[in-house]
């Protein structure tokens, strides 16, 4: 087979998909969205090559990457049929993983982004305690790793969580149990979670279509219609921090945090829980609002858009907050600043 050799599918327009042996009975699909990510795509493609569990597909979604991402993952898929290689023009993360999701077909869905890695055992694990314990999603912890490779951090849900439950991993949990903190609480990224495909299905779970945070609605969609929410303990993923992220730069374009906040909104509407989690939406919004305002450039058209989205309380709780670290944080970096001096 040429490795060039792609064919037109009509199940979402404007990719293509490589062709590869049909395979049956797929227990688990991983969905990589990439964009450029040549530096760093080797390590992820060998952590999803060398994973324990048997009967698996890795849908990687080329998200019209100018550097030598394609070819890359061409020949992973070249020699190795669990690859499958999505070719498109760039729409963004988002949408990404939406067109990885109308291909795959396993049983469960775990998600991978290009500059982080599996353990090799994390798929294996996390299939077993899902089929064991019929979780319709499983969270589990991860290790944050700086590019040169040590380990600088370990996200540890139990510990996040005791405040509200203390989870076990012999016993499933539902979002009601952790209910003043579902919106953000088991963190809200797609990437340290495990879901069952019915789940996704059946719910018309999708991702915003948004540069930032896009992942917040497909979570806290899985959370809010999860039966059965499992957990484990193992950190099997390793998420490695580097600067060239969104959130890590200054730009208006940031301000499509907006279309995040609209996806959760409908969300909440579509699932009757508008009411029921008014004061957990307005906790997020001061937490995700606050936190991403500092990658906005323009404070001025910043402001413009929150009191155009937000409700008045929102938008006053948020105030108050900018207000006082506006005279808070120049007195602490003031003392900082004395102190090291």
């Amino acid at each position: 087979m040429n490795i060039n050799q792609v064919y037109s599918t009509k199940i979402c327009s404007n990719f293509n998909f490589k062709q590869s042996k049909n395979r049956d009975n797929v227990k688990v699909s991983v969905i990589l969205p990439i964009y450029n990510q040549e530096k760093y795509l080797n390590k992820a493609l060998n952590s999803l090559e060398k994973q324990t569990l048997e009967d698996v597909e890795f849908i990687c979604v080329n998200d019209g990457s100018v550097d030598s991402s394609l070819n890359i993952l061409n020949e992973y898929a070249l020699k190795d049929e669990r690859f499958k290689v999505i070719n498109q023009k760039n729409q963004g993360c988002g949408a990404s993983r939406n067109n990885g999701l109308k291909l795959a077909k396993g049983e469960y869905i775990a998600f991978l982004d290009p500059d982080d890695w599996f353990e090799s055992n994390a798929l294996e694990k996390l299939y077993n305690k899902a089929k064991k314990q019929d979780c319709d999603m499983v969270v589990f912890n991860f290790k944050k790793i700086s590019e040169g490779g040590e380990v600088i951090g370990k996200f540890n849900l139990k510990e996040r969580l005791k405040r509200f439950i203390d989870i076990k991993e012999d016993k499933n949990f539902h979002w009601r149990d952790i209910k003043s903190r579902v919106l953000g609480g088991l963190y809200p990224v797609a990437w340290n979670k495990f879901y069952k495909k019915d789940l996704i299905k059946e719910n018309s779970l999708h991702f915003a279509k948004s540069n930032l945070a896009e992942d917040n609605v497909f979570v806290f969609g899985a959370t809010l219609t999860a039966r059965n929410i499992g957990y484990l303990a193992d950190s099997l993923y390793n998420y490695q921090i580097h600067g060239n992220s969104a959130i890590r730069n200054k730009s208006d374009k940031n301000l499509c945090l907006f279309k995040s906040i609209d996806s959760v909104k409908r969300l909440l509407k579509d699932l009757d829980l508008t009411d029921e989690l008014k004061n957990e939406f307005d906790g997020y919004i001061f937490r995700f609002v606050s936190f991403h305002s500092k990658q906005i450039k323009s404070m001025s058209t910043f402001w413009d858009v929150c009191k155009k989205k937000l409700s008045t309380f929102q938008y006053e709780m948020l105030k108050e907050r900018h207000v006082a670290n506006s005279k808070i944080l120049p007195l602490l970096d003031s003392i900082l600043r004395h102190k090291l001096k």
